[in-house]
């Protein structure tokens, strides 16, 4: 969904109890009586006289009238921000949201208008240069409505979704009331009605204009000619298109066998009862509480390599202070690619439980893959973790770092090269994608393609981009002189921006440069 300008204004938090409670409710109280019967926003010291308080001690509770705004408007809207539905209609999800809660917005409509009138206050002193105080940021709309338009959001491609977005946050608020009220003089039923009937408009608009442009574009696509097998090869065939593989397989091999001397190593951990789901760690050299954690997925196209080839990986990563743990899982054609997402997220949910016990932290797991292996971390930064058990957090992975990803497998189908191993289908194809799939709600995304990388790598890159959107997709890194398979030893190179990327993703120190 659309980014914010600014984050929106918290509000303090309230005592839970004793004299401080009492004393907090009741200079919110009187912010909201001089508001409701004086109609003016008071400053702190004014609630403070209001209430019997001291200004010291008013000032504690609240440091700003931006604080005590804020406050206020929690406290009058707080169940609207909490309000959630599971209707999968997403026009039916629109109109639960704007019947539920356009009464509160009538109930507490002073309220809402002196926080409008603070933030128009004061955008023109901070564009003067004489706010001196923290701004009060609106926005919260932002977030509910995104949870009403997200069984929608299929329907519409990015660019629309995001326009129907800031449409409806214009229409969703107190705003309705300020025009159609003060201007029209319209009863508050009649506003209701009319926010209501411009909601419906702007989502038709925006399912139409979807589908015509879905609609040019698949025929766009059907009178242009498929490209040849042989395209598709030489797009994702990596091997044939660097001369010099063998000799980066060599120094993956050279590398890895020198940095699985290192003894700290715990070699071949059970995520399953099948022989291939097996991991290895290798711990935080700080040794210093709990660590990031990060876990790395091999490549291959999801039929070669070891767990084992890419191990030269770690110490670099180790040493900077995230504990490092490998996977292995079953390789295609023995198994298809379903079966090895479903061992991923078998292999990340025994990290969370497990992880603890080797000094690392499983609140702070960031998820890493080469290649088929950058198109496994993705799906595991899009799972639904509260599916797989209930016992596992939404937010189980907090990013991912995929490097030379694929996203959308269709081309795959068509590549003579691994189209046999892989097995996909249309249908299963389209299923195993992500950038066909619904932008996760928490955890963010950075993409590594090497500059000498294939269009098609590149496109990749981009599309999750769009799809999945500015919340998500927070970087790109994009090496120059590197190809599909030289680039994944930036990742083991301090000096390096995918090093760095890793580091400022895991939450540890990033050396200037």
């Amino acid at each position: 969904m659309a980014r914010l300008k600014h984050t929106p204004s918290e509000a303090p938090r309230a005592p839970e109890r004793g004299v401080r409670a009492a004393t907090f409710r009741q200079l919110l109280q009187a912010a909201m009586d001089i508001i409701r019967l004086k109609g003016h926003i008071p400053s702190v010291a004014e609630a403070a006289a209001h209430s019997n308080v001291s200004r010291a001690t008013a000032y504690r509770y609240f440091p700003s009238r931006s604080a005590l705004v804020t406050a206020v408007v929690d406290s009058s809207l707080g169940p609207v921000r909490q309000m959630a539905s599971d209707n999968p209609n997403g026009r039916e999800r629109l109109h639960e949201l704007f019947c539920q809660t356009f009464p509160r917005f009538k109930e507490f409509e002073a309220p809402m208008r002196a926080a409008a009138q603070l933030s128009l206050e004061q955008w023109g002193l901070e564009r003067a240069g004489l706010l001196a105080e923290e701004p009060y940021r609106r926005g919260h709309r932002v977030r509910i409505l995104e949870h009403a338009l997200e069984p929608m959001s299929p329907l519409l491609n990015p660019r629309m979704r995001d326009r129907l977005h800031h449409a409806l946050s214009i229409v969703y608020g107190i705003e309705p009331y300020v025009v159609l009220k003060d201007i029209w003089g319209l009863e508050d039923r009649e506003v209701e009605r009319t926010a209501l009937w411009m909601a419906d408009a702007l989502v038709d608009a925006a399912l139409r204009d979807s589908a015509a442009k879905r609609a040019a574009a698949e025929a766009a696509a059907a009178s242009t000619p498929p490209p040849a097998p042989e395209w598709f090869d030489a797009q994702y065939n990596n091997r044939a298109r660097i001369p010099e593989h063998p000799s980066i397989l060599k120094y993956w091999a050279d590398a890895s066998a020198r940095a699985l001397r290192r003894p700290e190593w715990i070699r071949d951990l059970a995520y399953g009862d099948d022989e291939s789901e097996r991991l290895d760690i290798l711990p935080a050299a700080s040794g210093a509480g709990k660590t990031p954690v990060f876990v790395y997925i091999h490549g291959g196209y999801w039929r070669a390599l070891d767990k084992r080839d890419h191990a030269f990986l770690a110490p670099p990563l180790a040493d900077a202070g995230a504990t490092f743990v490998q996977l292995n899982y079953a390789l295609c054609p023995a198994v298809d690619i379903e079966h090895i997402a479903r061992q991923m997220t078998q292999a990340l949910a025994w990290v969370h439980r497990n992880i603890a016990a080797h000094g690392g932290d499983p609140e702070r797991i960031v998820v890493a893959g080469h290649s088929a292996g950058g198109h496994l971390a993705t799906m595991l930064l899009a799972c639904d973790w509260q599916r797989v058990a209930p016992d596992l957090p939404r937010d189980l992975v907090k990013s991912a770092l995929p490097i030379s990803g694929v996203y959308e497998l269709e081309p795959l189908r068509h590549a003579p090269f691994l189209a046999a191993d892989i097995g996909l289908t249309e249908a299963s194809a389209l299923r195993l994608s992500p950038a066909a799939m619904p932008a996760p709600k928490q955890g963010t995304l950075v993409t590594v393609v090497g500059g000498d990388e294939s269009e098609e790598f590149h496109r990749q890159a981009e599309l999750i981009a769009k799809a999945w959107g500015r919340r998500v997709v927070v970087g790109a890194e994009r090496p120059a002189n590197r190809n599909h398979m030289s680039v994944l030893a930036d990742l083991a190179d301090p000096a390096s921006g995918t090093h760095r990327q890793a580091l400022g993703l895991l939450g540890l120190a990033v050396p200037a440069r």
